[in-house]
């Protein structure tokens, strides 16, 4: 019997997905590094920098997603599309890579980012702090930048019809639309107040757009599936990526930093206005809502009040109505997988992904 999250042995798996990506891109990240060598040993350090972020970590769930969808609507082999599905990944990575800059964290999978290794590049050449942290994130700019441009590159390498590759240039362009909208309203939901976003608006638009909706439509233009399972895919992918959202903003709290590679403190710090915080401004007490206030938001919060916000979070009943939630998201994405035309062992698979995204400890 397989067990909960394993997809059948006769469908590709998150881990056979992640040796093939990994086996197509790390030749990839060589041969940039070796062409930025050329123009100069600075140009060379970002791209090493680059490289090294992307082995570090990740579970290249975005290519997965591509590979899968593809190899569910096609009699041809995942391969076929390698590298689209890597594409997807390295749009990923950019967005991590933006991310961190506009979250300021300088730590990605348990180790410094591309920020937090030019911090260290520049100790020596800049002496003011804050003028080091600016050119540190502009090359963490940079770096974000390099991956969308090979992003776009890598589709017109995929084997495929010419028709099929602009579909798919452009679901890389919409999904860029939409993540940079989240991005925005992600950012200014910690001073706008009542005039910000909702939080399930901006985890659909900087979450669902590029992590999940475009994936699934890149593996399903390419197979060339229906409108009809395209529509579906795409309300799925929204679905699921907003619950995948409310999971990372519980990991952001009160997950374990062995295994997100991430700080559980940023997002208090930063005064994150997430679906969590919603909640709490909705169930909690007007004395714990006051003593709330007193910590959210600050830089200098102490590890004791960091556990007091957790407490406090949890006591409110706010963190199990986030997992409410995220349960009814999981039981609409399953809904939706019933009606896709695709064989038993593939809904299988995508099940399994569903349990994986939205059960998830890192």
């Amino acid at each position: 019997m397989e067990q909960e999250g394993t997809p059948p042995k006769n469908v590709i798996t998150p881990a056979e997905s992640k040796t093939m990506i990994d086996a197509f891109l790390n030749p990839l990240f060589k041969q940039l590094t070796e062409n930025a060598r050329r123009v100069s040993p600075h140009y060379e350090t970002l791209w090493q920098d680059v490289h090294k972020l992307y082995s570090a970590g990740g579970k290249r769930l975005r290519s997965y997603m591509t590979l899968l969808t593809y190899e569910a609507f096609s009699k041809k082999p995942a391969e076929t599309i390698l590298p689209a599905a890597a594409a997807a990944e390295l749009l990923h990575m950019a967005m991590l890579v933006h991310d961190d800059v506009i979250d300021r964290d300088d730590v990605r999978y348990g180790i410094k980012n591309v920020t937090g290794e030019y911090l260290i590049h520049y100790e020596e050449l800049i002496k003011d702090k804050a003028d080091r942290r600016h050119y540190a994130n502009s090359a963490a700019i940079l770096a974000g930048d390099l991956l969308i441009s090979e992003a776009y590159i890598l589709i017109t390498e995929t084997e495929t019809n010419p028709a099929a590759i602009v579909a798919a240039q452009r679901l890389i362009a919409k999904a860029m639309f939409h993540v940079i909208a989240g991005e925005l309203l992600d950012t200014e939901a910690s001073f706008r107040g009542g005039d910000s976003a909702h939080p399930l608006l901006i985890a659909e638009e900087k979450t669902a757009s590029y992590s999940f909706v475009s994936p699934f439509l890149m593996g399903a233009v390419l197979a060339e599936a229906t409108l009809a399972q395209q529509e579906i895919l795409q309300k799925l992918g929204e679905q699921l990526g907003i619950g995948y959202q409310l999971r990372d903003d519980i990991l952001g709290i009160f997950g374990d930093e062995t295994k997100t590679g991430k700080s559980a403190s940023g997002d208090i710090k930063e005064g994150k206005q997430t679906l969590l915080i919603e909640e709490f401004g909705i169930l909690a007490t007007q004395a714990q809502q006051t003593e709330f206030r007193t910590i959210f938001g600050r830089h200098d919060v102490s590890e004791k009040e960091l556990k007091r916000v957790k407490t406090l979070l949890v006591e409110s009943g706010a963190r199990q109505a986030v997992e409410i939630q995220i349960d009814a998201f999981a039981e609409y994405t399953l809904a939706l997988l019933a009606s896709l035309d695709i064989d038993a062992s593939h809904k299988e698979a995508f099940r399994a992904l569903i349990n994986l995204c939205l059960k998830r400890e890192k």
